[in-house]
């Protein structure tokens, strides 16, 4: 195994530790996995659930949304 392999190993996440990193509760995590609400891989190894740190990475960076409403001028009469 190289180099490449065993950093990609070790960025595999356990679900407790990408539920951390996402500010959630592990049992959200296993219910967006079982009825598919949203789009966040996952690796099966036997029966542990692991999840890639880039692909949390990726969530996150896709589901972050600008606050606020938008600003519409007023025009001056």
């Amino acid at each position: 195994m190289g180099i490449d392999n065993a950093e990609r190993i070790s960025a595999l996440l356990t679900e407790i530790q990408a539920a951390r990193l996402l500010c959630i509760q592990p049992a959200t995590l296993a219910s967006w996995r079982l009825h598919g609400r949203v789009d966040l891989p996952f690796v099966r190894v036997g029966r542990c659930i692991r999840y890639r740190r880039s692909d949390i990475t990726n969530f996150i960076e896709h589901n972050t949304k600008q606050g606020g409403a938008p600003r519409f001028e007023q025009e001056q009469v």
